[in-house]
């Protein structure tokens, strides 16, 4: 099992960026018009996945009450963080984090990279198949992310400096993962508490970083295709076997 989920983290974190450096080899137009769409699907399959996989797996055999606690609490807590510049990233191809130093966006990285790899933990105590499918929907999120920091590196620094600064904090991903794989199996209790944290990461990231894009105007077919993908990662996870 912890196998799984380190090889799924690093498909998150290190192949993430991997891929982003081979898709940023494609016209500007092009990676304008795709990340959008694939933006979309997380929105659509990280809000199945809190809200149709984690809540219901964590409120099984808890009150509502504390584990409801729980989510208000790490979204509060993700917006504080988020507030002081410590998760802020942006998916824009211009954007005011690309004129911070380096150093600055590595260590931003790497902290969300953390967090990401012990969401993605979290999902697999749902289940295999829901793990792979939230995997799938945080590439989604964390390619867009990666071509975004390569961009910062366009100017004056090598092709190679520029992968490694990405590459690095990346590997937090399975960091996060490995401590939160070890973690539950010492601490089998907390578990319905550390699935409504993780159900809380879901929705935050969903609504609060990646939803606000679609408000700005876009042509009619593109919302429909924005739309349809929104619909398509939520159905893909509504689809899915129930866990128990």
């Amino acid at each position: 099992m912890i196998a799984m989920i380190l090889l799924a983290a690093f498909l998150v974190g290190p192949g993430s960026v991997i891929l982003a450096s081979l898709v940023f080899r494609l016209p500007e137009d092009a990676l304008k018009q795709l990340t959008p769409r694939v933006l979309s699907f997380a929105v659509g399959a990280l809000l199945g996945m809190a809200l149709l996989r984690m809540l219901p797996h964590a409120l099984e055999h808890h009150a509502p009450l504390p584990i409801l606690r729980i989510v208000l609490g790490a979204i509060l807590f993700l917006f504080l963080l988020e507030r002081f510049h410590i998760l802020r990233h942006c998916h824009e191809f211009q954007c005011q984090e690309h004129a911070e130093m380096p150093i600055r966006i590595g260590l931003g990285n790497a902290s969300h990279a953390l967090v990401d790899g012990l969401a993605l933990a979290l999902a697999f105590q749902v289940g295999n198949a829901s793990g792979w499918i939230f995997a799938l929907a945080l590439m989604g999120h964390e390619v867009p992310k990666a071509l975004v920091s390569l961009v910062l590196l366009k100017g004056g620094r090598e092709p190679g400096a520029a992968f490694m600064w990405n590459f690095v904090p990346s590997v937090f991903t399975v960091v996060g993962a490995l401590l939160a794989s070890l973690g539950l199996a010492f601490v089998k209790p907390l578990a319905a508490y550390a699935l409504a944290a993780g159900a809380a990461f879901f929705l935050y990231l969903a609504l609060a970083d990646l939803v606000p894009r679609h408000r700005r105007s876009t042509s009619r077919a593109e919302a429909l295709w924005q739309a349809g993908m929104v619909l398509a990662g939520a159905g893909l996870i509504f689809l899915l076997p129930g866990h128990g």
